[in-house]
């Protein structure tokens, strides 16, 4: 009895530990240090809908809770941006909004990162005992400036990318070890100095490389540093740029086991400080490509590090991809799909991400929230294909959808529904299986079933896993390949991808050469008018469900209700 006493109480704080990681806020945020000198050229951003925003008000409305701003000794010879009093411009409009502040230390001119990281000029002659000096007064004066005008960051970068420390060669981790830490400890009392509960990041690029951070962290821990958080670069697109050949999603599962590695090892948490993936808008998959890959870091971040991740941050969203092609807005200004993966997440009411944020989130695309026995699945839909779109809205607002069934579940293929003849099924069982559903669709006023056009734009919508596409009538009686007014299926697919002799698409290299799961070969034949934003673990849930020969669930899936949000 004393035994199982212990088992209920352990049971019980372990609920009460994973209730408090739930409604911790997970941070959103962006490295947006470009936005005043993108300002000064006459560079502009704009929202979903097109409406011109400053930077970072763009950033709160797009859901983002958070603001990254990095910080130069003396950029006289760069123009002064990045400065202490740039920095402070930049950092008063996210306190004006109510958005946290991660100062970012560079403690150089310019760009410091694992390629360089340069003493400022009027450091150059400094020996370690002075520098220590240089690296506290600098600290001290950017931090007392924010203070002063009633600014306190959340957290603090003591130095950028150091994975073979800074201020070289005086603090090279590989021929100074001892004296890296000592200047990292030298900025980390600085920080607590001025505000002492602002949390101080070491930052480190290549974020699912373990025995890199095993090897720096030990370093610093050894020789008397400390540090409240380790900050992580995660950047898919510069592994491969190396010549390394690895898939995005394995490099990101890999980060993931780091997080949950070095948070164990070093009993701290983490953050993703800087991650960004590929603009390009002559190939539209491939933001579809950064979309997915997004989504799936800030899936995992909250689900899969017991709490330890902390945050995500993109760097430099709003720059254009002429300048920098990891951004994730277009050359004139628009947010690409990279984006909504923030937005989207933001959005999910059952995350407590950024509940001052969601309120004023601005989203051009109308979603559809479909409650099911099997839990609630969120769906987006398409402006680029206008005829579904309304169409769905209309069904939505008739409430005619609810009651019926997902009514057929194919393996690693689909889920799919909207048959209104599925609402009067009799049950069916696996050895006697209840006659097919799936050969009605909604009637118009007339009471007759109605067809929607065709409207496919492949690349840039496509049947990618998640992706909502319309079921229609065979070719032999549809030759224009005419959605069904109210049946549609939600794609799951796998890796590798099937495909179909004679298949009239080659396949996008969204699904070949990023890897990811998808039906490629409905590509152009069925079309694709939405996502899932939120929900896919359900259909995941679902896609495992029994069936029967007929492939339909043997425990019914119902439509509880089927509404719209515009």
């Amino acid at each position: 009895m004393k035994a199982n006493r212990k088992h209920i109480f352990t049971l019980l704080l372990s609920l009460m530990s994973l209730a408090a990681w739930a409604q911790e806020e997970f941070s959103l945020g962006a490295d947006i240090s470009w936005c005043t000198e993108q300002e000064s050229r006459g560079n502009k951003c704009y929202n979903y809908n097109g409406e011109e925003r400053e930077a970072t008000a763009l950033m709160k409305e797009m859901g983002l809770n958070a603001i990254r701003l990095r910080v130069w000794v003396d950029p006289s010879e760069h123009g002064n941006w990045c400065n202490k009093e740039d920095v402070l411009v930049k950092a008063l409009r996210a306190k004006a909004l109510n958005m946290d502040v991660m100062i970012d230390f560079h403690y150089s001119d310019w760009w410091a990162d694992p390629a360089k990281q340069n003493i400022p000029a009027a450091w150059a002659k400094h020996k370690y005992k002075q520098l220590l000096v240089d690296v506290a007064e600098h600290t001290k004066e950017v931090l007392q400036l924010l203070k002063d005008n009633g600014v306190e960051p959340k957290w603090v970068q003591v130095g950028n990318e150091t994975a073979n420390g800074f201020l070289w060669p005086v603090g090279q981790l590989d021929t100074n070890p001892k004296q890296y830490a000592g200047l990292f400890n030298a900025g980390y009392e600085a920080v607590k100095a001025i505000f002492p509960d602002t949390k101080v990041l070491v930052h480190l690029d290549r974020g699912h490389r373990n025995e890199l951070y095993n090897h720096n962290l030990d370093a610093l821990k050894e020789n008397g540093a400390k540090w409240d958080m380790i900050g992580m670069s995660l950047y898919p697109y510069w592994v491969n740029k190396d010549g390394a050949n690895i898939p995005a999603m394995k490099i990101i599962n890999d980060c993931i086991k780091n997080i949950n590695a070095v948070a164990k090892k070093y009993g701290t948490d983490v953050m993703i400080v800087e991650t960004g993936f590929e603009v390009n808008e002559e190939e539209p998959w491939i933001m579809e490509c950064g979309r997915t890959q997004l989504e799936q870091v800030l899936r995992l971040c909250r689900t899969s590090t017991n709490g330890h991740c902390k945050g995500v941050f993109y760097w430099e969203p709003t720059c254009k991809p002429t300048h920098y092609k990891l951004g994730a807005f277009t050359k004139s200004g628009h947010p690409t799909a990279i984006m909504r993966a923030f937005t989207t997440t933001a959005m999910d009411e059952t995350l407590n991400i950024n509940a001052d944020a969601r309120g004023n989130i601005i989203y051009d695309r109308p979603r559809i929230v479909m409650e099911t026995t099997a839990g609630k699945i969120v769906m987006e839909l398409y402006n680029e294909t206008p005829k579904h779109r309304d169409n769905y809205i209309k069904l939505a607002k008739s409430g005619v959808m609810k009651d019926m069934l997902i009514h057929r579940v194919m393996k690693n293929f689909m889920i799919q529904m909207g048959d209104p003849a599925s609402k009067s099924a009799e049950p069916t069982i696996a050895g006697n299986p209840a006659p097919a559903l799936g050969g009605h669709s909604v009637t118009n006023d007339k009471g007759e079933e109605y067809t929607i056009p065709a409207e496919f734009t492949v690349p840039m919508h496509f049947n990618k896993r998640g992706a909502i596409s319309a079921a229609r009538a065979d070719e032999s009686v549809n030759p224009e390949k005419a959605s069904s007014s109210s049946q549609f299926f939600i794609v799951y697919g796998r890796w590798p991808t099937a495909r179909i002799a004679g298949s009239n698409t080659d396949p996008l290299p969204y699904y070949l050469e990023a890897q990811h799961a998808g039906v490629p070969y409905l590509d152009n034949e069925y079309t694709v008018f939405g996502e899932v934003i939120q929900g896919m673990d359900r259909v995941e849930k679902i896609q495992k469900v029994n069936t029967d020969s007929n492939d339909r669930p043997l425990d019914d899936i119902k439509i509880l209700s089927f509404d719209v949000v515009e």
